[in-house]
């Protein structure tokens, strides 16, 4: 709807399968857990390099539905909840990396 008044969207989605049906005009597919699309919290080099994709799309895609995966993987071993004093901690690149 929003794509008919001349304004671009882009859809950032970790669920390929709900994806597929709903058709966005453009999506991008990240494998990465419910509550962290972007990826690691903390992670401004893994989170800007998903923003980087979502742009490419936005600027590049012209056939609507289409889906790219730039295969972003999930590195960590484990999910838990990662308190605010602790996001200091983290390094620049445990987040995004290419399969």
């Amino acid at each position: 709807m929003v794509e008919g008044y001349g304004i671009a969207t882009v859809n950032l989605s970790i669920n390929l399968d709900i994806s597929r049906k709903v058709v966005a005009p453009r999506t991008v597919f990240v494998r990465y857990p419910h509550g962290a699309p972007f990826g690691v919290p903390g992670d401004r080099v893994g989170h800007l390099t998903v923003l980087g994709e979502l742009f490419r799309a936005l600027w590049g895609v012209t056939k609507p539905g289409t889906i790219l995966e730039p295969g972003f993987r999930w590195r960590r071993t484990e999910w838990a909840a990662i308190a605010p004093s602790d996001l200091a901690a983290l390094g620049g690149d445990q987040g995004a990396s290419r399969a």
